[in-house]
């Protein structure tokens, strides 16, 4: 693009341009759909994957060859909010996947985790990156979704008599790949 600096119709994405659906529960539905997080999204990462690599050594030289392809986890920090009660929702997600409080030997081995349990009450997880059209209204420029997704770490965050913060709740979500939509 030979005229990148004088060119109006360039526009690069920005970081803050961006909405997440993600509405976790059984099948993606906790509480009758209630429970979108979409206006809690402070911050998340796009998708990355490493491609690995074998290294063949033959006399002084090293050569490498491309191997298997790993999809990173990714980071979503969202505000703990009193409705919809984000705590509340991700401490009721680990009884949707399987898990129970070892309270006597009948809950601790009554159900078990699966990954069907772990994608289904994950629910889906859109990021949108979202642009403006020529007429300058909002739409998206491009889509990730997240296959087969679970949540492998919960950070409930931290109280603090010094701070007026509002409390944020760190998500790990684990993937087996990503689309892009443009």
């Amino acid at each position: 693009m030979s005229d990148f600096w004088s060119n109006p119709n360039f526009e690069p994405k920005r970081a803050f341009r961006f909405l997440i659906e993600f509405t976790p529960g059984a099948g993606g539905d906790l509480d009758g759909g209630a429970n979108s997080l979409q206006f809690l999204a402070k911050s998340v990462d796009r998708p990355s994957y490493t491609v690995s690599s074998n290294p063949h050594a033959f006399f002084n030289h090293t050569f490498y060859y491309p191997g298997k392809v790993t999809w990173n986890t990714i980071s979503l920090t969202l505000v703990d909010a009193v409705t919809p009660n984000a705590s509340d929702i991700f401490m009721k997600y680990l009884g949707n996947i399987g898990y129970n409080n070892p309270t006597n030997l009948a809950t601790a081995t009554a159900k078990t985790i699966t990954k069907q349990t772990a994608t289904e009450a994950m629910g889906r997880l859109l990021i949108k990156e979202m642009g403006t059209s020529p007429d300058g209204t909002a739409e998206p420029k491009g889509e990730w979704s997240l296959n087969n997704a679970f949540i492998t770490e919960v950070n409930f965050g931290s109280h603090a008599y010094d701070s007026e913060d509002m409390i944020d709740i760190q998500l790990t979500i684990q993937y087996d790949w990503a689309n892009y939509k443009a």
